[in-house]
């Protein structure tokens, strides 16, 4: 029997970049917990931008994000994983020092960014929708714990990147591409697999009874934990493969899960 849904945002609820879900998603969720089936974004997004995004449903629902370094229950962190602050700030460095690339320090309550475009500010904060704070030195972050550091190349990252990235810093941290234009990094081992584990135990939900839907390479521990891993048609052949069956639209699942929990 189901009784939690874990869904991916960016490339599987929402178009990649968009804050915006839709008013059917919201009654569908809300429609879901009254029968009994809790709802709960998993997304490497942070927590003030997806509480926003699910206004009003609020801390009716819990939140994996951070890509699992936090879970959030009721409005409480329940679990939290933070970066080791040497690696962490020899990571920034590299990136700060790179032509073309952006970066992005995730806490509990805000991202700092450190903006050498304009546009890449707009991005997070007007499209994206991030609380976001801007400091000159990104250094100076010292009181608060690290949760996740993203890189963000405008052109797209290439594989070469990608595989250079990993290969340094692939022993300490857990690097993986979470979209065309995104590195995510957060502390070795976290992932949104890890953030679903805690979730399940503090809700005593066997994960037998959870579906995961995702698209991306971020997306893959939390596909393989669950009892019903569902993976988008537009996402990764290699998570098609492991997936219990594929969707066009998660409304259109939520809906259908709907109408066989009305019925009994």
């Amino acid at each position: 029997m189901i009784q939690l849904i874990a869904s991916d945002m960016d490339g599987t609820l929402l178009p990649p970049y968009t804050s915006q879900v839709s008013d059917r998603a919201k009654r569908l969720i809300d429609r879901l917990i009254q029968n009994g089936i809790l709802f709960c974004p998993a997304s490497g997004r942070q927590y003030a931008n997806l509480k926003g995004l699910f206004s009003p449903l609020g801390d009716r629902i819990p939140y994996i994000c951070e890509n699992g370094a936090a879970v959030i229950l009721q409005g409480e962190v329940i679990a939290q994983a933070s970066m080791d602050r040497t690696a962490a700030e020899e990571l920034l460095s590299d990136i700060n020092g790179q032509n073309g690339y952006e970066l992005q320090v995730n806490v509990v309550q805000t991202c700092y960014l450190t903006p050498k475009k304009e546009s890449y500010l707009q991005l997070m904060r007007d499209q994206v929708r991030n609380h976001v704070t801007v400091v000159k030195d990104i250094f100076s972050i010292t009181n608060e714990p690290i949760l996740k550091i993203s890189v963000y190349c405008e052109d797209g990252i290439s594989a070469d990147y990608l595989h250079w990235i990993q290969g340094k810093y692939g022993q300490v941290f857990q690097v993986l591409q979470s979209s065309e234009k995104f590195i995510d990094a957060t502390a070795k081992g976290i992932s949104k697999g890890w953030g679903m584990e805690h979730l399940a135990a503090r809700l005593a939900i066997p994960v037998e009874d959870i579906v995961a839907i995702g698209d991306h390479n971020n997306d893959r521990e939390i596909l393989e934990l669950v009892g019903h891993p569902i993976v988008m048609q537009s996402g990764l052949p290699s998570l098609q493969k492991i997936a219990e069956r594929t969707i066009p639209s998660v409304e259109d699942y939520l809906e259908e899960l709907l109408r066989q929990a009305e019925r009994g």
